[in-house]
Parts: structure tokens; C-alpha cells; sequence
């Protein structure tokens, strides 16, 4: 392998691995909607710096400009669909990465009648999405768990234990958590949360607590004492 793709895909792995720790490090798995698809996203970048994206060469081959132009509006197409979806749902990033893919694909290399297949297109992709995800945390500002933890902490709760694997879409919940040695539930609030949740069992004044942190509003939005 030659070394621009080795030096390309190394440089591919580490902008997935930065986005992922963000994802379930930093921000307890609430950052990513679509983490799933969002790791095809990164693995097919990856795959074209190694140089496994159907060739190995640029194509020389002259395109012709019905070609062209059929590709142009495919793109656009598309383009225009993910981003009536960003509107719909923009909290998800997936849809930040695919607006931002369709405009740098199509200004860069699509309007040139450019194929992309040199693997420095993939750490040009790959350096747009940490742009993106960057932008997308500056406007949305959503918290992480240590921020959350801080929030509840300044309540006057102690002894914080984080649950996660809630469903958090229902109305009320109740789960087993910290190895199976107690039970935690509450009623959540009518208003949905765009980003995730931020779940903790603390305690106030000796009393047992569940706690809910909103990650996208950052305030506290449930605080619900158990059950003896």
C-alpha cells in the first residue's frame, strides 16, 4: 500500500475515533442519534483512504457532459432531501454530516467532473465532519456528563450513580440498575427531549432520588424521590 493511503487512512481512523469518544465518553452516548449510521459513514471514508472505494486510481477517463450533469442532479436531489430532514430533525448530526458532504462533494469535486478517488478526498471529508460536529456543538450546546453531573451536584444531591438503557420515550419507567441491587423510576415529562437524557439515583437529605437532566436545555427536569 502506498504511503499517501496509509498516511490518509490513519488520519481517517483518528478523526472516527475523536467523533466517537465525544459520542460515548464525553457525552454519554446522547451526541450521535444515528451512531450506527454514523460509523458507516466514517468506515466508507475509511475504506476510500485505503484505497477500497472500486479503484485505486483517479479515473482518466473523460466523462461526458450529460454525464455530468445527471450526477449534478442526482446530487442535488439528494442534497435537497437531507437537508428538508435537518430541518426536520436538527438535532441529528448524521443530517449536519450529510448537508455539509452534499455542498463540499458538489462544489469541490462534483462540479469539476472530479470522481474523488484520490484517498486524500476521504481526510478532506473526514476533516469537514469534525468542522461540522464542531459548529454543531457551538450552536446546540448541548451538556456533557460531567456537566450534568456537576448540575445535580449543585442541587444538594450526593452519592450520583449514572443509569443508562432507559426507554426513555415512555411515560414511566423503572430498571434495575447499579449490578442488579436496586430499582430505579419516575414519571418523565411531557415535553420530549430533542438530544438524550442524563439519568442519575442520587441523595438528598438521606432521602433516594431519580434525577433527569435534559443534555439539549441543560437544567434539571426531573427530580422524582423512590420508594422505600
Amino acid at each position: 500500500m502506498k504511503k499517501s493511503y496509509v498516511f490518509n487512512t490513519l488520519i481517517c481512523c483518528g478523526c472516527t475515533a475523536l467523533i466517537f469518544l465525544l459520542h460515548f465518553i464525553v457525552y454519554g452516548g446522547v451526541l450521535l442519534k444515528s451512531s450506527g449510521y454514523t460509523g458507516l459513514f466514517c468506515a466508507g471514508w475509511i475504506a476510500h483512504a485505503a484505497g477500497y472505494s472500486g479503484t485505486l486510481e483517479p479515473e482518466t477517463r473523460p466523462q461526458s457532459a450529460v454525464r455530468v450533469r445527471l450526477l449534478q442532479l442526482l446530487y442535488c436531489i439528494l442534497f435537497v432531501s437531507v437537508l428538508f430532514a435537518t430541518i426536520e430533525d436538527p438535532y441529528n448530526v448524521l443530517c449536519w454530516f450529510c448537508v455539509v458532504y452534499g455542498v463540499v462533494y458538489i462544489i469541490f469535486f462534483l462540479r469539476k467532473g472530479d470522481n474523488g478517488a484520490e484517498p486524500w478526498t476521504a481526510t478532506f471529508m473526514m476533516l469537514w465532519m469534525l468542522l461540522t460536529l464542531g459548529a454543531f456543538l457551538l450552536i446546540v450546546h448541548p451538556i456533557t456528563v460531567s456537566q450534568a453531573r456537576n448540575l445535580v451536584e449543585q442541587a444538594g444531591y450526593t452519592d450520583l450513580y449514572r443509569f443508562q438503557s432507559v426507554d426513555w420515550d415512555a411515560a414511566r419507567f423503572a430498571q434495575v440498575i447499579n449490578n442488579d441491587t436496586e430499582i430505579i423510576g419516575c414519571t418523565m415529562p411531557e415535553e420530549k427531549e430533542p438530544l438524550g437524557w442524563y439519568g442519575f439515583r442520587a441523595f438528598k437529605d438521606g432521602e433516594r432520588y431519580c434525577v433527569v437532566v435534559s443534555a439539549a436545555r441543560g437544567q434539571i427536569e426531573v427530580q422524582e424521590k423512590q420508594g422505600e
